[in-house]
């Protein structure tokens, strides 16, 4: 079956009744990204790399900066976004992540299955618009217990990898 037929017949209900459980955690898990994000930008200049890589086996990314200071963390694959298709995909569904790097994102797959949360785990999930993705990423940290995550853009599709230990060179 086609992502495109995928696609059309996909109906995900994000303001779906939820438990109190899994409502809780999707409060939490929204207010911790903002507070999360905004501390990769000011502690870690996230807001100022001229360059970026990730290496899918060590799981390791860099952030290298003008001034010759590189940020490294470990880094696993939450998911990609493709804007052209408004879709999400976790990486646990994807077959071009290396499998030890879909760890956490099977955490997430996890975690929708205690909390009974579909959207987490449908493997491509309709994502029409920036809020729904930063949704979806606050979910990964919460589940994970990621310090935030880094969005890398890879020709039409970007990469959202969740960060654990970071420090600066």
């Amino acid at each position: 079956m086609s992502w495109q037929k995928n696609k059309a017949e996909t109906k995900l209900d994000f303001d779906a009744p939820l438990s109190p459980e899994a409502d809780k955690f999707l409060s939490e898990a929204t207010a911790e990204f903002n507070i999360k994000q905004a501390a990769l930008h000011s502690d870690w200049r996230f807001d100022s790399y001229k360059q970026w890589g990730y290496d899918q086996f060590s799981g390791v990314l860099k952030l290298d900066f003008e001034d010759g200071a590189q940020f490294c963390a470990d880094g696993q694959i939450l998911g990609s976004y493709i804007p052209s298709e408004l879709s999400w995909e976790w990486a646990w569904n994807n077959p071009n992540v290396e499998a030890a790097m879909k760890k956490d994102s099977l955490l997430v797959k996890q975690a929708g299955e205690r909390l009974g949360i579909s959207y987490l785990v449908t493997g491509m999930v309709p994502a029409p618009t920036e809020e729904i993705v930063s949704f979806l990423c606050a979910i990964g940290i919460k589940a994970t217990n990621s310090i935030g995550v880094f969005r890398g853009e890879a020709g039409s599709v970007a990469v959202i990898i969740a960060l654990k230990n970071p420090k600066m060179d």
